[in-house]
């Protein structure tokens, strides 16, 4: 799971050349595929803010939340599919950090 810091403005794009088009899109490829350890800290640290704001807005622990969903006192909504989602990426992401030591 990537996510690109840095993209390429459309109309920038249009005015570039096809050398200038391939070398911009390759070098957007390979930051995708190969984040800097600054980048995957960053897409930690988002993903954490991200989940805070739901446990914030909901007064409840990430873990109160689903133990609420397993024992039916929470019915699913958008908001908790989509704080289910990020704690399942932020998983990965440990489990990725735990692999490679």
């Amino acid at each position: 799971m990537a996510i690109l810091t840095k993209g390429i403005k459309l109309s920038e794009f249009a005015s570039m050349s096809e050398e200038e088009k391939d070398r911009r899109v390759s070098s957007l490829f390979q930051a995708a595929m190969n984040p800097s350890v600054e980048q995957l800290e960053q897409q930690k640290n988002d993903l954490n803010d991200q989940i805070r704001s739901f446990e914030s807005r909901y007064r409840m622990t990430s873990g109160e939340m689903r133990q609420g969903l397993a024992s039916g006192e929470i019915s699913e909504s958008a908001d908790f599919c989509s704080w289910l989602m990020l704690l399942k990426i932020r998983g990965q992401f440990e489990d990725g950090s735990e692999s490679s030591r």
